[in-house]
């Protein structure tokens, strides 16, 4: 359970002896503008390379290693739409390491990274920040190279539009990335620092009192922050928005957006994952099967969801001659589904899968931690039966009801035809 030790800081211990290392993730999470992107993602880069006490990449990496070789990661996403910058380490368990308390010295390291970075007071080094602001530049115009992250991101465009959150990549536009400078950016971290919320998660086989107490090492400020709903919801158009374009590509992507009635805390949230894990979201997949495998028309093929915004996703590699019939196919896949064309032994290895991935994300801490953070963020606290139970509680009859609602939303589609 999360816990509130000061006004907009959270606590989440989840002691549990299957865990032989202990894990602790810092989150700095903020209702986000355009601009935020940018800046907060380059802060994260910052961030995660130096501070005064390990000015250079040698004494940053070589605290790890006096931590018996501890990992250390930091980033940043979005959730729904906030904004999400986030660090996270991984030691071995005290009881393992004699004469050294690798919970704490994590606790002092983290804290150094995100209180104490390498910079004046009124700026990061100038030094850093052009490297990382380099690294960041180089590393969004690579991703271009990537057509199917590069398709994706086309079809966010034109799910959402470019005058929201939700249809900007989580670094933010270029444009903003380009134009950002240090003093700008090293205000937009004192903010964060200041009055973002704030929460942190601790799992391992540890005592929920004593981490409490550890986390006391923190120098981080009460702060106040209303947490409002997450979810965003984008009413269905009457026609989808299309765009093709062309470049030197060997093969085609085919992407598809969709309004699906759901989201991550209405009463149709279990019916859209069975729905999704049916469709197109498992290999046993309507869409994997009958897209990919019977009728070879595509490479790939898969469905996802974003429930924060009510949207169904679909991915596919074709041939460029082939999009009609693979456009034929896959709404035809749909339509199955309406019509409650699939067998109640189909329905019972869906649930099967899914209760089977769930149990074992449990055996993960970074499962673990995600899951903790999207309940208190969503407001929602449901119990492994609980979810097991809900899951198995979906009916054929549901999946119909769901699927006879789901709208197309946008078509992207690249080939070099």
């Amino acid at each position: 359970m999360d816990v509130q030790n000061q006004s907009g800081i959270q606590t989440l211990v989840l002691p549990s002896k299957k865990f032989k290392t202990v894990r602790i993730d810092v989150h700095f999470l903020k209702y986000a503008t355009i601009k935020d992107l940018a800046q907060r993602s380059l802060i994260a880069n910052i961030l995660d390379t130096s501070t005064k006490k390990y000015p250079d990449q040698v004494r940053f990496t070589h605290a790890l290693s006096e931590m018996f070789g501890a990992s250390f990661g930091g980033g940043a996403a979005k959730k729904g739409n906030m904004h999400d910058v986030a660090f996270s380490m991984v030691v071995a368990n005290d009881k393992y390491i004699k004469h050294q308390n690798l919970i704490q010295d994590a606790i002092r390291f983290l804290n150094e990274v995100i209180v104490h970075p390498l910079a004046d007071g009124k700026q990061f080094d100038e030094e850093t920040f052009q490297r990382q602001k380099q690294n960041m530049l180089n590393y969004v115009k690579s991703a271009t190279e990537d057509k199917q992250y590069w398709s994706a991101q086309q079809l966010r465009k034109l799910t959402f539009g470019q005058t929201v959150v939700q249809g900007i990549p989580s670094y933010g536009l270029v444009e903003d990335l380009e134009n950002l400078k240090n003093a700008e950016t090293y205000r937009a971290y004192l903010n964060m620092l200041k009055n973002d919320l704030v929460h942190i998660s601790v799992s391992g086989d540890v005592n929920q009192e004593e981490i409490e107490e550890d986390l006391k090492i923190f120098e981080l400020d009460e702060r106040q922050f209303d947490l409002k709903p997450l979810i965003t919801h984008f009413d269905a158009r009457e026609k989808a928005i299309v765009k093709a374009e062309h470049q030197d590509v060997r093969q085609a992507r085919l992407n598809l957006s969709f309004n699906i009635p759901a989201d991550m805390t209405g009463e149709n949230f279990f019916t859209a994952v069975v729905f999704n894990a049916l469709f197109g979201g498992s290999p046993q997949s309507k869409l994997f099967v009958n897209v990919r495998e019977k009728a070879s028309l595509a490479y790939y093929a898969s469905s996802s969801l974003d429930l924060y915004d009510g949207i169904l996703n679909i991915q596919t590699g074709i041939n460029g001659g082939n999009h009609d019939a693979a456009m034929q196919i896959i709404q035809q896949q749909l339509q199955d589904m309406q019509n409650g064309l699939f067998t109640e032994s189909e329905l019972a290895n869906i649930k099967k899968g899914l209760q089977s991935d769930y149990l074992s994300g449990m055996d993960l801490q970074r499962t673990a931690h995600r899951r903790g953070l999207n309940d208190y963020l969503l407001n929602r606290h449901w119990s492994t039966e609980e979810w097991l139970t809900q899951i198995n509680a979906v009916s054929k009859k549901d999946i119909e009801q769901l699927a006879q609602q789901i709208k197309i939303r946008a078509e992207y589609f690249l080939s070099g035809e």
